[in-house]
């Protein structure tokens, strides 16, 4: 009796025990399954961001052997792809004027290509919060330029013959209001399809009195290419009052990433500038700096409050 009463409880134990057991099975199989679409979800929400970059100038942005896109911005961008799981950065090399034209009509997200401010692009795009690259208001002349011609004054720089493209650029902008504020000893300035490497060897040689570039361009180009210029900075008080103080601000070398000026833009140029700031104090865009252009260029932790 007893015997047959204990069976009877150990049959409906273990029958509990293989329900539990089952129950336990369907459960761990429902968390894997929701653990990898929860993966799968997550990466297929992460939103494809379009770098463009013309390659040039180098080293901020290059094509490298495989002409895959490189360089210190190029190299920044891939630092700020780690911090924001968000988004999936991809690179795509085009011409110079093409990237404010694709991030104007939506196929670009992001342009890297030493962007200096002006107002004109302010007008169109989204700037990043703080400049990742500055240099003092500077211009690169034949080496023993600058032993016999002073610029203690903004308008000493006028009379000289520069070289410059025609593509809307920081140094373009810069000598086309320089003319406009000094008539009376404007820059004469040659407009030229080259690219910046050729246009500081043509300086070098004597072609140009000075043109556009940073002390990482007189370096770089000297290792790289052989071509000797010299860095001229273009002190703060040449500029005599509110206006010439503007325009030397604009000679100024602060470079930004752009981005479309639509509320999408504003949440990812918010992400990019966090990651920036993140990527300042940890002293990660310094290495980067110092590795490409031969100097930290990125500004004091007060330039990132």
């Amino acid at each position: 009796m007893f015997s047959r009463k204990f069976g009877t409880k150990q049959r409906g134990r273990a029958a509990a025990a293989v329900v539990l057991a089952a129950f336990m099975v369907m459960t761990s199989a429902c968390g894997q399954r929701g653990d990898a679409s929860g993966e799968a979800q997550s990466g297929a929400t992460a939103q494809t961001i379009t770098v463009a970059s013309s390659g040039t100038p180098a080293p901020m942005t290059y094509a490298d052997k495989n002409g895959n896109l490189t360089g210190y911005e190029i190299e920044l961008l891939k630092e700020v792809d780690k911090l924001t799981p968000q988004y999936k950065f991809n690179y795509e090399k085009v011409d110079f004027q093409g990237i404010t034209a694709g991030i104007d009509s939506g196929k670009y997200q992001i342009g890297a290509n030493f962007f200096n401010y002006t107002p004109e692009r302010a007008q169109k795009f989204i700037f990043s919060k703080y400049p990742h690259y500055r240099d003092s208001a500077a211009v690169l002349a034949k080496p023993g330029f600058a032993e016999t011609h002073k610029f203690t004054k903004l308008s000493d720089l006028g009379g000289y013959t520069v070289p410059s493209d025609q593509q809307g650029a920081a140094w373009q902008v810069f000598v086309e209001d320089f003319n406009k504020m000094f008539p009376n000893k404007p820059l004469k300035i040659v407009y030229t399809g080259v690219d910046h490497a050729t246009r500081l060897r043509e300086i070098s040689q004597g072609q140009f009195d000075f043109g556009y570039g940073g002390r990482f361009h007189q370096k770089v180009y000297a290792t790289d290419l052989g071509v000797k210029v010299e860095y001229i900075p273009i002190p703060d008080s040449a500029a005599q009052n509110d206006e010439q103080k503007k325009l030397l601000k604009s000679l100024r070398q602060e470079t930004y990433f752009l981005f479309p000026k639509t509320a999408d833009g504003q949440k990812i140029s918010g992400a990019v500038d966090k990651a920036l700031v993140t990527l300042h104090q940890n002293g990660t865009m310094q290495k980067l700096s110092k590795h490409y252009l031969g100097y930290d260029m990125t500004g004091t932790k007060a330039d990132w409050a």
